[in-house]
């Protein structure tokens, strides 16, 4: 056995077992699920697909010794199928006519990445049953309890109208910060292998980020549908345009970066744009971000301003 095929056994063993963590009903397992991913890219951006691959595999073995056989589907269509596919995607690249190395476009990834939650999820809820029944009546009746508990006096129909309401944008939620929960994942193996000098690509530039074309027209897809479907068509109306509209922040924050380039005190005015947009604003400031996102690539904003490419 080769070290990297033992290596790659070993990282998909600690994958699978920081998996099946919570299972122990500790807050630390819970926390520690989070990292889920971390192995396998440790592994994947330093040895390539093969690697992942092989730690994807025992990964699921791993939860199966542990956990049974009910927790595996989750693992491997969550966790380890979309590391394979990040890395892949990751580890492509072409030489340019300079001589220069072109790697896969970050937008690329986030783009195939946001596109495999929304058909899992799909697939998910195609499988639990109705919404009336199925995974939308499970976190609508969570809600409704939630509610009951915080806000007693709330009137029973007001707060069921309420949980209704809020219970439409799980599952745009779910993909949004299983997303979130990916690229952190990723972050923290490119900056590990960096430091090791073990990176085979530099990182993914999420602060350069240009989404391709076609996730415009998706978006406008999921706002049509949303506007004008019924009950399920406007679920899904809802959810392509909220999970969407998530990852054109990062576009819109790259083109924050990427203006402020010629900002004087730059550091100081980023602290302060961030500052405003999570803690003042909230959603309704990452929304304005997102449509910033979306305006950078239907009429070209970044490239409207003279300057060298997008900022770090």
């Amino acid at each position: 056995m080769s070290k990297s095929t033992l290596i790659a056994i070993v990282a998909g063993v600690v994958s699978g077992v920081v998996f099946v963590a919570p299972l122990f009903g500790s807050l630390l397992g819970l926390l520690l699920a989070n990292f889920t991913q971390l192995p396998l890219f440790l592994v994947g951006l330093n040895l390539g697909v093969s690697a992942v691959s092989i730690a994807a595999v025992t990964g699921a073995a791993t939860v199966a010794a542990i956990g049974g056989l009910a927790p595996v589907a989750a693992f491997v269509v969550t966790f380890a199928v979309p590391a394979v596919i990040v890395v892949r995607q990751t580890l492509l690249s072409r030489t340019a006519a300079d001589g220069s190395v072109e790697w896969y476009p970050s937008g690329g990834v986030l783009a195939i990445l946001v596109c495999y939650g929304l058909a899992a999820l799909a697939v998910v809820m195609s499988l639990v049953g109705s919404p009336e029944g199925g995974m939308l009546g499970m976190t609508r009746a969570w809600i409704d309890q939630g509610l009951a508990q915080v806000a007693p006096d709330l009137p029973a129909d007001t707060r069921a109208d309420m949980a209704a309401g809020m219970s439409t944008l799980f599952p745009a939620m779910l993909v949004t910060s299983w997303l979130l929960t990916i690229l952190a994942n990723v972050a923290l193996a490119h900056a590990a292998l960096a430091r090791w000098g073990s990176n085979r690509r530099p990182s993914l530039d999420l602060l350069g980020v240009e989404l391709p074309l076609a996730m415009a027209f998706a978006f406008a897809a999921g706002v049509a549908l949303w506007l004008i479907g019924g009950d399920i068509l406007g679920l899904i109306g809802k959810t392509l345009t909220v999970a969407i509209a998530a990852v054109y922040v990062f576009q819109g924050i790259a083109l924050v970066h990427h203006v402020s380039r010629r900002w004087p005190g730059r550091t100081f005015a980023l602290i302060v744009f961030y500052f405003i947009l999570l803690v003042l604003l909230g959603l309704p400031g990452l929304a304005l971000v997102a449509a910033l996102g979306l305006a950078d690539q239907l009429i070209g904003l970044r490239r409207r301003f003279a300057g060298a490419a997008p900022g770090k």
